[in-house]
């Protein structure tokens, strides 16, 4: 998926490790060769090259998860989209005049016949806002039949799922870099049997200018997402995490509260950066203690 995978885990064998590599890595080439758009003969690649002019058959796997992400699409109130491929390729620009900006409005399911259909030509799919998450889901699901209790793993340092516990504490400490200053940490997570997810400005690809546009479209108005911002979540599924660390970041922090609401056990930071300046808010799903919400600058 374009993204490096490592795996972090506590008391096996070298041999042990190798094996639980190895699936790993069979596992993200599977979701990877049914879901990247720069796969040819991947699903969303002839979803996207033919699915204007007819209902295309997927795979069973590709199905769920495009149901899935009708549900998710429900659930942030449309900030999670991950139909917006001509906005994203500049092949549909938001200022054209003229009909409904592209979306998932136009994809449409049948469930009966395990086939997609776009409803317009200048439709298109692109997984990047939940294909890793999901890949991640089913090496959680791997490790845990393998027996495995304590491990971490991390999949291009943006989404970082634990298992158990790390073997000289009580939890897995995941800290968020300064984006300015790297060596510093604006928060650390302590992670249980739970994932991070981080979307928007990061050490890894740091925006050069106050107006510079991040790589995540805003499917209300079909523009680029600006700032220097990013969201993090943390939830117990990898999916989850991914969709929401993309659908916060389009929502706000106001907006953000409402679809905390139906997210249980869920936490998502906010970093916005002013002059250099971290300023973060910190929210959690409404049955969390609330004194864990606030402000802070750094």
């Amino acid at each position: 998926m374009g993204t490096r995978l490592e795996l972090l885990i506590a008391g096996s064998s070298s041999s042990r490790h190798q094996a639980l590599a190895a699936e790993a890595e069979r596992i993200t080439a599977r979701y990877e060769s049914l879901l990247s758009r720069f796969v040819p003969d991947s699903d969303i690649s002839r979803l996207n090259r033919e699915g204007w002019q007819q209902a295309v058959a997927v795979d069973e796997l590709t199905f769920r998860l495009l149901e899935e992400c009708g549900r998710y699409h429900r659930l942030t109130a449309g900030c999670f989209d991950p139909a917006l491929l001509p906005l994203i390729t500049g092949k549909r620009s938001p200022d054209e005049e003229g009909g409904s900006l592209p979306g998932w409005h136009d994809v449409v399911l049948d469930g009966d016949r395990g086939t997609v259909r776009l409803a317009r030509r200048d439709a298109g799919l692109d997984a990047g806002a939940f294909g890793k998450g999901a890949a991640l889901r089913a090496v959680r699901d791997m490790l845990r039949r393998e027996g495995v209790t304590d491990a971490l793993v991390n999949f291009g340092n943006s989404s970082i799922l634990t298992l158990g516990r790390h073997p000289h504490g009580p939890h897995w400490p995941v800290g968020i870099p300064h984006l300015f200053r790297p060596t510093e940490q604006v928060h650390v997570f302590r992670m249980n049997d739970t994932t991070l997810s981080t979307s928007g400005a990061s050490t890894q690809r740091r925006p050069r200018g106050k107006e510079e546009k991040l790589h995540i479209m805003d499917p209300r108005t079909g523009k680029p997402l600006q700032g220097w911002i990013s969201v993090s979540v943390q939830h117990d599924d990898p999916l989850t995490a991914e969709v929401l660390s993309t659908a916060l970041l389009v929502a706000g922090e106001k907006e953000g509260k409402r679809i905390l609401r139906s997210f249980p056990r869920t936490t998502a930071l906010f970093i916005r950066y002013d002059e250099q300046k971290a300023r973060t808010t910190l929210l959690t799903s409404p049955e969390r203690d609330e004194t864990n919400q606030g402000k802070t600058d750094i």
